[in-house]
């Protein structure tokens, strides 16, 4: 049964606590979830996690929420230099 992540009260930070607690999964796993192949950019993970993760927090469950982020988050290992991703603001520093 699907449930309605908007009407659940599910959010986004909560999705990013639960896939905290849970374990890793594979590069493999991830590329299949996000459909994206072994050559894909950041640009390209990003858009496809963006698309599916926003399509399904409209209308999906909270399982297929954190199964999407863990692969945005497992994929993210992948490329260092994107530790921040469109969804945070820049950290500004102190002067």
């Amino acid at each position: 049964m699907f449930v309605d992540a908007s009407k659940s009260g599910v959010t986004a930070e909560s999705v990013k606590q639960a896939s905290k607690r849970g374990r890793q999964i594979s590069l493999e796993e991830s590329q299949k979830i996000l459909g994206v192949g072994s050559n894909a950019t950041w640009e390209e993970i990003m858009e496809k996690y963006r698309k599916i993760y926003d399509a399904n927090e409209k209308n999906g469950s909270f399982y297929l929420l954190s199964k999407i982020y863990r692969a945005h988050e497992r994929l993210r290992e992948e490329f260092p230099d994107s530790h921040m991703d469109d969804h945070e603001e820049p950290k500004q520093e102190k002067q």
